[in-house]
């Protein structure tokens, strides 16, 4: 074997320049299979170095599968390389992991696939993203807090923590939850990777094969996918102007009995409406009465801007029917992940012990961060500025439709906060077109409203986010969706 050519002048470590030479030489096969390779001291003694710097280089290649190396003896090239160069890795040698997959899963995917496609597009105005927007995002005042926590918590947020979550943070939702109305405590709140996990593990409860959930019609995307993953049947529920329709309810609550009545009260994915106060209580009574819990999502709760406030169903729960899940995404940031659940105590024991056998532990950085965010008061001043600005990007999306898209074209209503806008659109023939195509030639992404129900049966209605977007990005995208539909009409009354 040649000796290795070592480059003194180099940043790159002597070791390492030992052990890519060697390599190369068994790429090139150079080297045959079982030709022993200089002793540790013979080649340190070649090349005028530490012993152990060539011991490094050998432990390196041998972990790498390259050589052997037995106590006593010199190291030997290993039959690895024949086996490398001999077996070549094709598509239809591999293993078929499509066809392994269940049909719940090959739903996932394509979900997760449309998801994909809502990712940034260069020169493209994004409706389609509920993503929020970085611009906002108050990333010096968490650094500071991040540093902070870090000083006060110290090794103590290393370690496994708390395993419903960072207790004073905890307690900080306990007393924000009641400024919402809702009576809790720290022992009552789980703090979840995100309200998509408390989801999860709220479905991983009940799941069992030939039980089934109530689920608002359209409702949001990703829950869609969780239920059929646990084996559950989506039951379908309309979801009207002034909530969910509570007779055909009524109907599914008595000849179904699902495990779980999921709704989104405020602000609704993908709607942008909310439920009356007359139909939150007239839903909460109906499952009482028939015995069925409620999963209220309030991914929103704070972002009411337009007339009064309503409180949640589980303001009003008074039997410990109503689980809640909160987050910090759609307000704060989504980086962070840090979600929550309120509910009763056996409830909670029974999350608890579900996500101990997937995650174990929550890590306790992030929620020791926010919690001292919120507690300098800058959770507050935050949500004042969001109000503030998506008050005005929603009167501008709204006044930018009014003017733009005519009556014919597109109908729609005006939501109460949040950042959703649900758009009817309008065909000029009986032929559907697609309208996602349609939008895309004009530079523009939305999200399609088959994708918020299990029997796909909104074709004509898109979902408008304008979370990601500001003034000019929103009154540009109402422009382009408008000139869509008017070339659209213009064709079809030629």
């Amino acid at each position: 074997m040649l000796l290795p050519h070592l480059d003194w002048k180099s940043s790159k470590p002597i070791s390492l320049q030992i052990q890519e030479q060697i390599r190369e030489h068994l790429e090139r096969r150079s080297l045959r299979v079982g030709e022993r390779l200089p002793s540790t001291r013979h080649l340190a003694e070649a090349l005028g170095i530490h012993r152990s710097t060539v011991a490094l280089a050998y432990q390196e290649l041998w972990a790498q599968g390259w050589i052997d190396q037995r106590p006593g003896s010199a190291p030997r090239v290993r039959a690895r390389l024949a086996q490398m160069k001999s077996v070549t890795v094709s598509k239809k040698r591999s293993f078929d992991w499509e066809a392994l997959a269940s049909p719940a899963a090959k739903e996932a995917l394509g979900a997760h696939r449309e998801l994909a496609r809502n990712a940034h597009r260069e020169g493209f105005i994004n409706f389609a993203s509920l993503h929020m927007d970085p611009r906002l995002f108050p990333v010096e005042e968490f650094r500071a807090c991040l540093t902070k926590a870090m000083k006060k918590g110290g090794e103590s947020l290393l370690t496994y923590g708390d395993r419903q979550g960072f207790r004073p943070l905890r307690e900080f939702l306990a007393r924000r939850m009641a400024l919402h109305g809702v009576e809790t405590s720290a022992e009552e709140i789980l703090i979840t990777n995100g309200s998509q996990q408390g989801l999860d593990l709220l479905l991983r409860m009940v799941a069992q094969p030939g039980r089934s959930i109530a689920v608002e019609s359209p409702t949001y995307s990703l829950f869609l996918p969780l239920i059929r993953l646990k084996g559950l049947k989506p039951l379908e529920i309309p979801y009207g102007e002034d909530g969910m329709d509570l007779s055909i309810l009524e109907e599914v609550l008595k000849r179904h009995r699902p495990s779980l009545v999921y709704t989104m009260p405020n602000f609704q994915n993908p709607t942008g409406r909310s439920a009356s106060q007359a139909n939150r209580e007239g839903l909460l009574d109906l499952c009482a009465h028939h015995g069925v819990p409620i999963l209220e999502d309030g991914f929103e709760e704070e972002m009411k801007y337009f007339g009064r406030v309503i409180p949640p169903i589980k303001a009003m729960d008074r039997r410990g029917l109503v689980a809640y899940c909160g987050s910090f995404s759609k307000v704060l940031f989504a980086g962070v992940r840090v979600g929550w659940i309120v509910a009763p105590v056996p409830c909670i024991e029974q999350l608890l012990a579900l996500r101990h056998f997937s995650e174990i532990m929550p890590t306790m950085i992030p929620h020791a961060a926010l919690h001292e965010f919120c507690e300098r008061g800058l959770y507050d001043l935050h949500i004042s500025r969001m109000h503030r600005t998506y008050r005005k990007r929603m009167q501008v999306a709204l006044r930018a439709l009014k003017q733009h898209v005519q009556p014919e074209w597109a109908q729609w209503e005006e939501p109460k906060g949040g950042y959703l806008i649900w758009l009817n659109l309008k065909a000029p023939g009986r032929r559907k077109p697609d309208w996602e195509r349609l939008f895309e030639e004009q530079g523009l992404q939305v999200s399609p409203g088959n994708l918020y129900s299990p029997s796909r049966n909104h074709p004509s209605w898109v979902r408008l986010s304008i979370s990601l977007l500001d003034e000019s990005q929103i009154e540009e995208g109402v422009h382009r969706l408008a000139a869509a539909l008017k070339q659209l009409h213009e064709k079809g009354a030629r």
